[in-house]
């Protein structure tokens, strides 16, 4: 797990990630590793302008949000195969701000035969709640941001 926050740049030519600094201050802050693979779909757009057909919340103006349940680290900017298996909602700040759940599909540990979230479960009971539960309590943590998952 990291305490650094990387960002693709949608807006730079060749989608260029940079750290973002207050995002890794405030994992700093939280101390608690992120455990999990945090990456995006960066062809992808979440329109502000556009209400979420199912909550109600517009677009968080950012890629689309990728969750790698695996346990092996991959570096910043490493186009990963991943084997989507659902997805979830977090509102943050009053924004639909979508996360697919997914697994590595070249990684050596036993995740990457997922088919499903129940998959997920059956090869690693509580992976997928010890996922979103970091999620939650780093954005209550925070105190400002107003998110529920």
């Amino acid at each position: 797990g990291s305490l650094q926050k990387f960002e693709v740049q949608p807006h730079v030519p060749e989608n260029a990630i940079s750290e973002d600094p207050k995002g890794s201050a405030r994992l700093a802050a939280f101390g608690r590793p992120v455990p999990f693979n945090y990456g995006c779909l960066p062809q992808t757009f979440r329109d502000p302008q556009q209400m979420d057909e199912l909550y109600n919340a517009p677009g968080d103006d950012d890629p689309l949000d990728i969750l790698d349940l695996g346990g092996s680290t991959v570096g910043v900017g490493v186009v990963v195969q991943c084997r989507p298996l659902g997805a979830v909602l977090l509102i943050d700040e009053g924004q639909a701000d979508w996360k697919i759940l997914a697994v590595n599909v070249d990684e050596a540990g036993p995740l990457a035969e997922a088919r499903s979230i129940e998959d997920v479960e059956r090869i690693c009971p509580g992976r997928v709640k010890q996922c979103l539960q970091w999620i939650d309590d780093f954005k209550q943590s925070t105190g400002g941001d107003k998110a529920t998952l």
